[in-house]
This record gives structure tokens, C-alpha cells and sequence, in this order.
């Protein structure tokens, strides 16, 4: 079977993607604080918003959330009674929405569904990155979640589940503060990397190699040397969060970074990926981050039919 393999012309385009970071509930305030580009939070709480800094901030009522349906055809129209014009005009001139949140309560989980659901409404393309709850937590927390992503994989683009059980392999030492900051930071890097290499005509291409393969995870490589690609692509895949069969996957965007990326490490980036996934469409991104040093980092995303 044929496979999709394009590039974003990000790297080389005069304008870079139009893109809003919202940051949702309690969680998804935090995930956003202080981050470089456009943020928006939106919180039922407003010590999280006071405590949040962002550009811009939504207070939403809980209770009007708890009225929505997955396929809600009215949402539109519904939406200034739940927070009035200000939340429709903040996505004006926005071709990629970003939504950072943690799904088990109600605002993260209803909140994200909201704010997907305007994005494709808008006709943006809808990015969702979603921490779900520790095996730990209340089974009705942990059923909430996954109803959630059940949920947002059906209207996102594209729904980027970071389970917190992870956090023990990720930062095994460090106490659960400090673990939240490191998956935080993790959680951060697709953004970042979508930023520096889309272009607004690459939204088409990124909606074309997804497809209807809505559910992903995010796994990350960071190496030097002679082998440094081979060890990042390994590092990558071997992310914790990739817990399902690589096989399963059908689409995956792949971003490299150097101090000063070459198109030959690139092809090789390229063809280490799509030899460990010959199934996939691949979507392949690069841009200079001098603060790499001699090492190079790969992020990439895998995508699977929703669960």
C-alpha cells in the first residue's frame, strides 16, 4: 500500500503558521504558564487565571459546559450564551489551534471538547494535547478521562494522550512536583516544534498525512556523535508513551533540530523513521535551535485509528 511522505516548507516559507495556545482547567493553566508564543486560559476557576500568566483569559461556568454533546450541531450557536462573543473572536485569523489540558475533571474534559469543537467549526486545524489520570486516581476520574479522549479524537485533528503512569519511568527520582514540571515541558515540545517549521500552507499537508488517524502520542530523542541519528530515532520510539504496536500506526510527523540542520542528516532522519514504520504517512519538519550544541533532537508523533 502507497505511503504519504511530504515536508512543511516552514523552514523556507515568508510566513510561519498562524497558532494559538490555549491552555484549559487547572492542569492545562499550568501547562501553559509563561510559554513563548500566544496563550489563551481558560479555567470555570478564576485563582487559576489569576495565578496563570497568559495574554489572554476566559472565566467559563462549569455548569453550561455540562450541557454539551459530542455531536452538538448547534454549538455555535449556543456558544455566546456559555462565554459570550469574547471566546469566538479569539480565534479569528487562527489556522492552528493548540489546547494543553488534563482530562478527569469537568473543565479540563469539557472545556477541551468546547474549544476543539470551535476550531473546527472555525475551520482551524485542532491540536489537542491531553495528560490523563494515574491508575491510582477514582475509577469515575479515570472513565471521564477516557470518555473525554474518545470524544476528542472524534473532533480534533489530531487528540496527543500523556499518560501521568509515565512519570515514573520519565523522572523516577524526582518528587511529583517537579515530575509534573518535566512532562509539562514534554507535553510543550510538539508545540514548539509545529511552530518553527509550519507554514499556513502546510496545515492541508499535515491534515492529509493524519487522515481520519486521529489518536497519538509523542515520544522524544536527544543524541550526539557519528550515530547521533540512529540513537535519537531509537530514543524516540522507544518513548514510554509509544505502549501500543508500532505497526498499529499510520501516520507520524517527525520534527529534526540542530544548531545548523543539513538536508543529508535530514534524508537520513527520514529514512531511519520510515524503515521502523513502512506503513506510515510521514510528515517531516526541521529548524535550527542553536542552543543544541553538538546534539541533534527529534520529536516525533505517531498516529493510530482512535480507540
Amino acid at each position: 500500500m502507497p505511503t504519504l511522505r511530504t515536508r512543511f516548507t516552514g523552514s523556507t516559507s515568508d510566513r510561519k503558521v498562524r497558532a494559538k495556545l490555549f491552555g484549559v482547567g487547572s492542569a492545562g493553566c499550568s501547562m501553559i504558564d509563561g510559554a513563548r508564543f500566544q496563550t489563551v486560559a481558560v479555567s470555570s476557576s478564576a485563582a487559576d487565571l489569576a495565578r496563570c500568566r497568559s495574554e489572554r483569559k476566559v472565566l467559563i461556568g462549569a455548569e453550561r459546559l455540562l450541557g454539551l454533546s459530542d455531536s452538538d450541531s448547534e454549538l455555535m450557536k449556543k456558544l455566546p450564551s456559555i462565554v459570550g462573543h469574547e471566546l469566538l473572536d479569539i480565534f479569528n485569523n487562527t489556522e492552528v489551534v493548540f489546547i494543553m489540558c488534563g482530562l478527569g475533571g469537568t473543565t479540563g474534559s469539557l472545556g477541551a471538547k468546547l474549544l476543539a469543537s470551535v476550531a473546527r467549526a472555525r475551520g482551524s486545524l485542532g491540536v489537542v494535547l491531553a495528560a490523563t489520570p494515574f491508575t491510582a486516581e477514582s475509577i469515575r476520574r479515570r472513565q471521564f478521562a477516557q470518555e473525554a479522549i474518545r470524544g476528542l479524537t472524534k473532533i480534533s485533528s489530531l487528540c496527543i494522550e500523556f499518560s501521568n503512569d509515565k512519570l515514573s519511568m520519565l523522572a523516577p527520582n524526582l518528587p511529583l512536583s517537579r515530575a509534573f514540571a518535566v512532562q509539562d515541558a514534554i507535553m510543550m515540545r510538539p508545540v514548539l516544534d509545529m511552530c518553527s517549521t509550519l507554514a499556513g500552507a502546510d496545515t492541508a499537508a499535515l491534515r492529509e498525512v493524519v487522515g481520519s488517524s486521529s489518536y497519538g502520542r509523542f515520544g522524544l530523542g536527544l543524541a550526539r556523535g557519528d550515530e547521533r541519528v540512529g540513537h535519537a530515532v531509537h530514543d524516540a520510539l522507544t518513548s514510554p508513551w509509544f505502549d501500543f504496536e508500532l505497526g498499529d500506526a499510520r501516520a507520524a510527523v517527525v520534527i529534526y533540530s540542530a544548531a545548523d540542520p543539513w538536508d543529508r542528516e535530514e534524508e537520513l532522519v527520514l529514512s531511519s523513521v520510515a524503515e521502523r514504520l513502512p506503513s506510515c504517512n510521514i510528515a517531516m519538519g526541521s529548524y535550527p535551535d542553536p542552543s543544541l550544541g553538538e546534539r541533534i533532537r527529534i520529536s516525533i508523533t505517531i498516529a493510530r485509528d482512535p480507540p
